[in-house]
């Protein structure tokens, strides 16, 4: 009966420790989705608490936190060319070797808006970190191009996140040079007459 109960707070701590990691993402999410208005909620609560010198420090160092972070975005942005405007964790199970969390990922690159669902398996073996996406759904618009959603059915199938992102880079980069192309010579079509 003693190792019943004792099996039993096992449980319960581990579902604890899962719902705290959750709440810390869905924390860090919102962060980053609404940074510049949590900042300034921050700003006027500390001026009504009298702007206490903890009070201070702590909004000096969240503000300090959020610029980096922002300043980190701007520059993935940039580089990849792909920008998100919607980053989702959840955290599925936890224990000390084995983690599963679902992600959805929503944004754009160029012209080209994508949605990405996935769960991700993180198992501890020894000093090893096995990591394997599963149970991958990806929704891009732009039906009217066949060949890319037969490429996305791939991908689903095969579960490659890093060929995803790095094709649509470039499918993107390319649907907006022949965007551009058919622009610039579309002034000079002319209709010919019978």
């Amino acid at each position: 009966m003693e190792q019943k109960y004792e099996d039993e707070i096992q449980m319960l701590h581990q579902e604890i420790e899962m719902l705290e990691a959750e709440q810390e993402e869905i924390l860090r999410s919102i962060f980053i989705q609404h940074g510049d208005r949590l900042q300034e909620e921050l700003k006027s609560v500390c001026e009504e608490r009298g702007g206490g010198g903890a009070h201070k420090h702590t909004l000096s160092k969240l503000n300090t936190e959020i610029r980096e972070l922002e300043k980190d975005l701007r520059r993935q942005m940039e580089i990849n060319k792909i920008a998100l405007n919607e980053c989702f964790v959840k955290t599925l199970h936890k224990s000390e070797r084995k983690l599963v969390q679902q992600l959805r990922l929503a944004g754009h690159c160029s012209v080209l808006l994508f949605q990405v669902e996935f769960a991700v398996t993180e198992i501890q073996e020894g000093d090893a970190l096995l990591r394997r996406v599963t149970e991958l759904n990806i929704v891009v618009d732009g039906v009217e191009f066949k060949d890319f959603s037969a490429f996305v059915s791939r991908v689903e199938d095969t579960k490659d996140l890093l060929l995803f992102f790095r094709t649509l880079r470039t499918f993107s980069e390319r649907c907006e040079e022949r965007r551009q192309t058919f622009q610039h010579f579309q002034p000079g079509i002319a209709v010919i007459k019978d």
